[in-house]
């Protein structure tokens, strides 16, 4: 492999070495990775830096003996280790990753980032000695003046490294959160190559999003296995991959951990910074051009309004791009806009996500989302004309649902069935646990909640001890709040109604989901 100056790894939720069984088996390992990492390991690149990427529990699933620290053991020590924990789910695993890559590298240091590892950065270091740096907000120039800095190729004076936080002697010392991406930033970006993680091509295959009808290629050993030569009749898997458009949001739903007032707390980002519709074009013709069969946006271009959306929808049809699209609405955008996305789009790989999260209005509106339930249907309605697969999310556990507004998601949730083709119709009702910073966790008066997870130690736990199904464990347990008024709502008695509801439909109707 050479010398290599950074290596990335993205952990699972369980530990670097992790062992299923029968009566434990894992829960959802959370392999994908943050969708600003390709651009952060390519700026490295650019900047003359070897990079080596490897994401652990892929390996885990591509040999059953993988074990990291003997891998870690095998290469040179870099100038660097980089771990992401931008999502809670990765508190346990990635500071268990960190531990390992000391055991094996004891004098290399270890950079963690990512909006979990803002938001805690100095209880992380103030209780986990593995951790030497946390880089919060955005990471892109301070993770290169860090690693040039460790290699020897610029000033090692660690004051003089925005967002960064780190040890001097026995304190914590933080430099001001001055560096926010711009959009020149995020267009000279590139976020696509990823040769620089081992086993490129399975990753890919794990990044598309709707139902597996291919098998996964078949391993490579090396980075490079993004074969930019291969064409469309010789891809053997359902190719995707996820796509920044933009960083940051412009609104703050109860239960995000990514809203409008996060960005601002966390990387002084105000609003959203998009990305130029033609930048994005560039990358999505790039990514078709290698076999990718799906691209999916990490924000919903309808937020950024109509002359936004219209833009980047038309450059993909003036240049001839048909690719599949997947998109998580954050709201309920007009039928132009459907018109222009299923126009845009290749069907048979897209898929539309809406998240009604309940069938009571109040508890929508509650909880973030501004539509009725009479523009959802009628959102359905126009979207079946183009035979549009879509997404339908529903959430058992957030604020203000109970038993007698249940009543009526599931009486949504039956309207929805009877609408739309089951064909081109996933649903699904999922559990919450709260994040980090968001504004339940803020404001659990407000929301009429009892928050049990607050600190980093928190989560950390919560990933340990979840790490593995266990059947015997209360449906609503581990999710880091209740309702104030448990009399109102028995959360097994739902998740049971729902999964008759499940059995008795015939588009693709999930059971509640009893692992985390």
């Amino acid at each position: 492999m050479g010398n290599v100056d950074v290596i990335y790894l993205h952990p699972a939720k369980h530990g670097a070495r992790f062992k299923a069984s029968a009566d434990a088996p894992p829960t959802s390992p959370y392999a994908l990775m943050p969708v600003g990492i390709p651009g952060m390991m390519n700026l490295l690149r650019r900047n003359g830096l070897h990079v080596v990427g490897l994401n652990v529990f892929l390996e885990t699933l591509l040999d059953l003996d993988f074990d990291l620290k003997t891998w870690l053991r095998k290469q040179d020590a870099p100038c660097l280790f980089a771990i992401d924990l931008h999502w809670y789910e990765h508190c346990f695993g990635a500071l268990d990753v960190a531990r390992v890559c000391k055991q094996a590298h004891p004098k290399v240091p270890v950079v963690l980032g990512g909006l979990t590892a803002s938001y805690f950065a100095k209880e992380i270091l103030a209780n986990f000695p593995q951790a030497d740096f946390i880089i919060r907000g955005d990471g892109e120039q301070p993770l290169l003046r860090l690693a040039l800095a460790l290699s020897g190729r610029g000033d090692a004076n660690w004051a003089e490294i925005p967002n960064l936080t780190y040890r001097q002697g026995d304190q914590i010392l933080e430099t001001p959160c001055t560096y926010c991406a711009t959009q020149d930033d995020l267009d000279q970006l590139d976020s696509v190559d990823m040769d620089w993680l081992l086993h490129a091509s399975e990753y890919l295959a794990t990044e598309f999003n709707g139902p597996k009808i291919a098998k996964p290629v078949q391993a490579s050993p090396e980075p490079g296995a993004m074969v930019k030569t291969m064409t469309h009749n010789q891809t053997s898997a359902l190719w995707g991959h996820w796509l920044t458009i933009g960083r940051g949001c412009c609104f703050n739903c109860s239960f995000c951990g990514g809203g409008t007032d996060v960005h601002v707390a966390l990387a002084g980002r105000k609003g959203i910074v998009a990305r130029s519709p033609s930048s994005v074009v560039d990358d999505v013709e790039r990514l078709h051009e290698l076999g990718v069969k799906q691209v999916s946006f990490n924000l919903d271009p309808a937020i950024m309004g109509k002359p936004y959306w219209s833009a980047l929808f038309g450059e993909l049809r003036h240049r001839k791009v048909k690719i599949g699209l997947y998109d998580e609405l954050f709201q309920m955008p007009d039928d132009a806009f459907f018109d222009a996305f299923a126009e845009a789009a290749e069907s048979q790989y897209s898929e539309l996500v809406i998240s009604p999260l309940s069938g009571s209005e109040d508890v929508r509106h509650l909880n973030g989302k501004e539509f009725s339930n009479q523009r959802l249907l009628g959102a359905l309605s126009h979207l079946r004309q183009h035979q549009m697969p879509v997404f339908i999310y529903f959430s058992l556990n957030l604020p203000g649902e109970n038993d007698r507004t249940f009543r009526q998601t599931l009486r949504l949730a039956g309207e929805i069935c009877r609408l739309y083709a089951p064909h081109l119709l996933r649903m699904a009702n999922m559990l919450h646990t709260i994040d980090p910073c968001s504004p339940m966790s803020k404001d659990p008066t407000g929301y009429k909640i009892k928050v049990e997870f607050k600190t980093f130690e928190d989560y950390y736990r919560y990933c340990h001890e979840t790490s593995a199904a266990r059947s015997n464990t209360p449906i609503g347990a581990w999710r880091g709040y209740e309702a104030e008024n448990k009399a109102m709502r028995s959360l097994e008695a739902m998740a049971r109604q729902w999964d008759e509801f499940c059995r008795k439909q015939r588009a693709q109707c999930v059971p509640v989901p009893r692992i985390w």
